[in-house]
């Protein structure tokens, strides 16, 4: 009995240990298995993130190319279709920018002009160019161009895309927006063979003028056109390059499907837009995701599936072989379980640490590889402080961003909570924004990591008492610096755990070195964005102003392609390189300007110029120019970027308002020596007749009608110095708006609250007893004018809404200011008054001219004054009213004083 009970003990622990040793093996497969699958799971989440980004941004690329077209249509008022095709062809789209059919212009026209535009489009070019349909619609338009002009491309030509509801729809948006719009799933006119795809378009609205009118009222009035893509879905997804394995074989297939049903609530049951690899059914099995790509105005819904050719993580072919392994040692292990247990624990542990460190790399592999790839500053940082929290094991992670001094009007450095994963951002921000305490200063100054076992019994930390209520569970505590290669601090990596002593030195030296790799990648994101920001703002400069770029070459010659300068001329490349462009400048203008230009070259300035040009159809405009040299690092001239601004029309209001500032002269002469001088003579008879009147009443004594002849001469007298006294004052005003007139004007800051508040005081008297109110609102804008003229302007304004109001009900008169594009403040002065008729809006500008009932005193000359003093400014004055209603005067003045006028080659 005591041997079999014996033999029983010794066979019962070989048997737990072969129990133990296989469900370890279990275990560590089914682990090893495990890890793997998410691997596999991340990096096709990764993958598919990249597919959708390579679809975004080739149909960015698409839009830029809209842009160019649409700028090449905006600088000219008329383009051929030769040239259109000339500038399509230069673009190499075949060669570059594979997967859309060619850039086409759907010009909008009225239904009276379409035998006129079927002839026009004939003459260039297309002898069967035709209307479709025919006849057109109330709001027709015709695709005029489609280039490259092949046989598909041709099919399209004269059809009237704003027919369709679902072209409608989108060129509508495009219009109102002035931004492109995405079309829904469409047939293309191109598909005209049995091979048939699906298909989109692209639309950006080209308006009148160049620049994107500010109201839709404006945008729909003004719109001249779209240009626009069309795209074959097949042709284009096909040419968008889908992750590969190592052995060349697709890892993610995908289908794109419209964002919107019929319906519009959702996606569509039809055919997809697109699919790839396995076509439109989805695998069952692997992985899958759906993502939303937003494009131009509209949705598409991309589902995306590992392919059968999906590279998966070695290791999860290797669980098998990790349990069959595992399985064999228990069994050779089994027999000497006594001897071999504490082997076998250090086994497990190294093991352990082994898969630890492994999958440590892994992480930081990955972790690597998406720095790498992402720009997005957000989506960066999410990704570091996840990525950052596994790595070192923590329970919370976040990343504090720096807010330097000054930034956002603080007075100090603020650390703002930017990104957290582990937790509700509540658990933070709750409690405002962390301050520099002993515990905080440290990483906040970036003198290094600090680490602590528990942070309860930290004396850093122990003074405040322990975490305060509703704060996250931290014990064990991990922060580190992010630092730029500069110096710069950008922010801190804090880390958590609920449980004491979680981080040791190795997870303190991880995560040094993977706080400098954060710190490069959130350098580069921000210097991207920055970059980004730039070419918008440049871009957008561009599109704001009536200009056309050039470059020239570092030593100031004209090379390569210049399409906005061919645009406005017409000349051809080999007509404006070197100094070729000169040939299109006026022959009074052209030597100053060659001469101008070159010592602005040798001496490296900014060249300010302005001269005449002949534009395509032989016209001259003047243009201002201005052009800065683009430096290398080391300083050297690389090349010059310049624009010609077209001027024309401000040279001709300005010409306009010299002869307005010549005739007030002529008035101003009249007045001192033609009027002045009948005027004197009519005062000294009238003196004579008083001094008389003494001698005719003695004259007729005791005549019957005596006191009636004496009566009538003193009325009489009486009427004559009235009017005499009147047409002084006429006179008077006439010499004060000439002087006004020859004034030189003192520009200065002023501020525009408390100047036109003083004058709505100075008039507190007559508003009171009229009962009206003056209301000036608190935020007018501050400008740069001449004071006297400004207070003239918006002092006479104020007088006439006082003198002026309607009967009946208080008067009211609001002054308010905003600031408008081209750097100019619109002011208005409104009133509920008397209003004025609408055939007296344009007259009361007029010299001696008033309109409606003549009760108020006044000599028609106030406006006209105020117009002369708006337009000296550089302004514009506007009225709108209605009688019984109102009246609003629009002053529109430049924000800062007007400069002298820059050099130019000759008198225009």
């Amino acid at each position: 009995m005591p041997h079999r009970a014996a033999a029983s003990r010794h066979f019962i622990l070989p048997l737990m240990v072969l129990l133990v040793g296989l469900l370890a093996a279990g275990a560590a497969a089914l682990q090893l298995k495990g890890a793997s699958e998410r691997r596999d799971h991340e990096r096709f989440e990764r993958l598919a993130g990249q597919q959708v980004n390579r679809i975004r941004e080739r149909l960015e690329t698409y839009v830029a190319l809209l842009r160019g077209a649409a700028g090449l249509l905006a600088a000219s008022e008329r383009v051929t279709r030769p040239e259109f095709a000339a500038f399509v062809e230069r673009l190499r789209i075949a060669d570059l920018y594979g997967g859309t059919r060619g850039i086409g212009y759907a010009r909008r026209f009225r239904p009276e002009e379409a035998q006129a535009l079927v002839a026009e489009m004939r003459a260039q070019g297309l002898p069967d160019f035709r209307l479709r349909p025919d006849p057109p619609g109330p709001d027709p338009t015709a695709i005029v161009a489609l280039e490259p002009l092949d046989l598909r491309n041709a099919a399209a030509i004269g059809y009237d895309m704003y027919s369709e509801p679902v072209r409608r729809d989108a060129m509508a948006r495009a219009r109102d927006t002035g931004e492109p719009a995405l079309s829904a799933q469409v047939e293309l006119v191109q598909e005209i063979d049995g091979q048939k795809q699906a298909g989109f378009l692209v639309y950006l609205p080209v308006y009148v003028g160049g620049a994107v009118p500010e109201t839709v009222a404006e945008r729909r009035r003004l719109l001249r056109g779209w240009v626009y893509s069309p795209f074959r879905a097949g042709d284009l997804f096909s040419r968008v390059a889908v992750p590969l394995s190592p052995g060349g074989a697709p890892e993610v297939t995908y289908r794109v499907r419209d964002g919107a049903g019929p319906a519009g609530d959702g996606p569509g049951e039809a055919a997809p837009l697109y699919a790839s690899g396995a076509g439109e059914r989805v695998p069952e099995a692997g992985f899958s995701t759906q993502r939303t790509l937003d494009i131009a105005g509209h949705a598409w819904i991309m589902t995306l599936a590992a392919a059968p050719g999906f590279a998966r993580d070695p290791a999860g072919d290797v669980w098998p072989l990790v349990l069959g392994a595992g399985s064999l040692v228990t069994l050779l292990v089994a027999g000497a379980a006594l001897a071999q247990a504490g082997a076998s624990r250090r086994s497990e542990v190294a093991r352990r640490d082994l898969e630890e460190e492994t999958a440590r790399l892994e992480l930081l592999n990955r972790a690597g590889a998406a720095l790498v790839a992402e720009h997005d500053l957000a989506r960066l940082v999410q990704t570091v402080i996840e990525a950052a929290t596994e790595l070192v094991g923590g329970a919370y992670g976040a990343f504090f961003e720096r807010v330097p001094a000054g930034q956002e009007g603080n007075d100090e450095d603020v650390w703002r909570l930017f990104s957290l994963t582990g937790g509700p951002r509540e658990a933070f921000t709750r409690f405002g924004l962390p301050r520099a305490t002993n515990l905080f200063q440290p990483t906040f100054l970036a003198e290094g990591v600090v680490r602590s076992d528990d942070v309860a019994t930290d004396p850093r930390y122990g003074s405040h008492g322990g975490m305060p209520k509703g704060h996250l569970p931290v014990r064990s505590y991990l922060a580190v610096p992010v630092v730029s290669g500069t110096g710069e601090r950008l922010g801190a990596l804090l880390f958590g755990h609920p449980e004491p002593g979680r981080f040791g030195p190795r997870e303190e030296r991880l995560i040094t070195g993977f706080a400098g790799q954060a710190a490069v990648a959130v350098d580069n994101a921000r210097l991207l964005a920055s970059v980004r920001r730039k070419r918008d703002r440049f871009l957008g400069a561009m599109r704001a102003v009536r200009g056309v770029l050039w470059t020239n070459d570092a030593s100031g010659r004209m090379v390569g392609e210049q399409p906005g300068w061919a645009a406005i001329t017409g000349q051809s490349r080999a007509e404006y390189e070197g100094y070729g462009w000169a040939d299109a400048v006026h022959p009074d203008d052209a030597q100053a300007s060659v001469e101008a230009w070159n010592a602005a070259v040798a001496e490296r300035r900014t060249f300010v110029f302005e001269h005449r040009v002949r534009s395509r159809d032989g016209s001259w405009r003047t243009y201002a120019i201005r052009a800065v040299p683009i430096l290398d690092e080391e300083g050297a001239i690389v090349e010059w970027v310049g624009v010609h601004t077209d001027i024309t029309e401000q040279r001709e209001a300005e010409a306009e308002l010299r002869e307005s500032n010549e005739e007030i002269q002529r008035y101003a002469y009249i007045v001192s020596h033609d009027l002045r001088a009948p005027l004197v003579n009519v005062m000294g008879f009238t003196s004579e007749l008083e001094a008389v009147r003494d001698d005719v009443r003695a004259a007729l004594g005791d005549h019957a009608e005596a006191g009636r002849i004496d009566a009538d001469m003193d009325e009489a007298l009486g009427f004559i110095k009235a009017a005499i006294t009147k047409m002084e004052a006429l006179i008077a005003a006439i010499l004060k708006l000439s002087r006004e007139g020859r004034r030189t004007f003192r520009p200065e800051p002023l501020d525009m609250r408390a100047l036109v508040q003083g004058l709505a005081d100075a008039q507190r008297h007559q508003a009171d007893s009229a009962g009206a109110r003056v209301a000036v609102a608190d935020d007018l804008p501050e400008i740069a004018a001449d004071r006297l003229a400004v207070e003239q302007i918006f002092g006479n304004l104020i007088d006439n809404a006082l003198k002026y109001l309607a009967p009946g009900r208080p008067g009211l008169i609001q002054v308010a200011g905003r600031p408008v594009a081209g750097g100019r403040v619109r002011f208005t002065v409104a009133d509920n008054g008397r209003g004025i008729a609408p055939q007296d809006h344009a007259r009361i500008f007029e010299l001696f001219r008033r309109s409606g009932l003549q009760d108020r005193p006044g000599d028609g000359i106030g406006l006209a004054h105020v117009k002369a003093l708006v337009r000296s400014l550089g302004g514009r004055i506007e009225v709108s009213s209605e009688l019984g209603q109102g009246t609003t005067f629009s002053v529109t003045l430049p924000r800062a004083a007007q400069g002298p006028d820059v050099p130019r080659g000759a008198a225009a």
